[in-house]
């Protein structure tokens, strides 16, 4: 063999080796860009309750998370819910992020972040949880994940305003393999929308009061006392009203498939244009 075919053989094996080591490396920035945000087509599911209400300034409302696996065991949980403010301070603030006690107290889980922030005109609600078992989690019904509440502190400028998850920080991580299995959040039951009023009242007079004139009046005649009974009505006392949509139901589990695992034309492109060069190199050998 000539020392030109030695060096074509080379130069072939090198080219490759770089387009196989491409082709892994395409592979693992496409499955870390599925591990940061909720998918089309997940498996998994979030929901909130409830998901419509009329309140009052003032009031409290307390919100729950649910999530399911659809049976598919999980190793860890993000979740970031979403919702707007105008101006310095959100007129609408969030406090008491609890976690379900029985997850928290299970032993199984250690749920580090509950976390409630601003960030641009928006308050994040953040939530992790990971499941530190050897076979993770699996549940095949809407469970309940946490509870938070929001308190009216006056009325919004976005008015009804929303509350959704975000699903580009939203994660549930499927235990076997580390893919997220999180689908996209449903907008009837990942969503909440308020929709707040004033409770000062307003009356409807502007003008000045009436004066009133003492007129001399007949003076009466004594006549029997008469003992009148007076009865009290309790006047309701306003507050908020809660208008749920429907009650978590267990989600069925549907034949949905899992992600590809990332191959994709890059790497397809690379190994063929390899083996091309291996070709060429055992053609000019001989």
């Amino acid at each position: 063999m000539s020392k030109k075919n030695v060096f074509a053989s080379v130069i072939a094996i090198i080219i490759l080796a770089g387009g196989v080591v491409a082709g892994v490396m395409l592979i693992r920035q496409q499955q870390e860009l599925r591990e940061k945000a909720a998918v089309p087509g997940g498996q998994a599911r979030v929901s909130l309750f409830p998901t419509l209400g009329n309140l009052n300034v003032g009031d409290d409302i307390p919100v729950s998370v649910y999530f399911n696996t659809s049976g598919v065991s999980i190793s860890s949980i993000s979740l970031r819910l979403l919702y707007p403010f105008s101006g310095a301070q959100p007129e609408v603030t969030t406090s008491n992020i609890e976690i379900n006690p029985i997850i928290e107290n299970s032993g199984n889980w250690n749920c580090p972040k509950k976390s409630i922030t601003t960030e641009g005109q928006n308050v994040a609600i953040d939530i992790e949880c990971a499941n530190i078992s050897a076979t993770g989690y699996a549940t095949s019904t809407d469970t309940l994940l946490s509870t938070f509440s929001l308190t009216v502190g006056q009325i919004p400028q976005t008015n009804p305003f929303t509350l959704s998850f975000d699903p580009s920080q939203s994660i549930i991580t499927q235990k076997s393999n580390g893919a997220d299995i999180l689908n996209i959040p449903d907008d009837e039951t990942g969503t909440a929308t308020f929709t707040v009023t004033s409770d000062t009242y307003v009356s409807p007079t502007t003008g000045p009061s009436p004066i009133a004139t003492k007129v001399p009046t007949k003076t009466p005649t004594p006549s029997p006392t008469t003992t009148a009974k007076v009865t009290l009505t309790p006047t309701p006392t306003r507050g908020l009203t809660v208008t749920p949509t429907k009650t978590p139901t267990p989600t069925t589990s549907i034949s949905a498939e899992l992600p590809d695992a990332g191959f994709a034309a890059p790497t397809y492109i690379g190994v063929g244009l390899g083996l091309v060069l291996i070709i060429a190199a055992v053609l000019l050998a001989i």
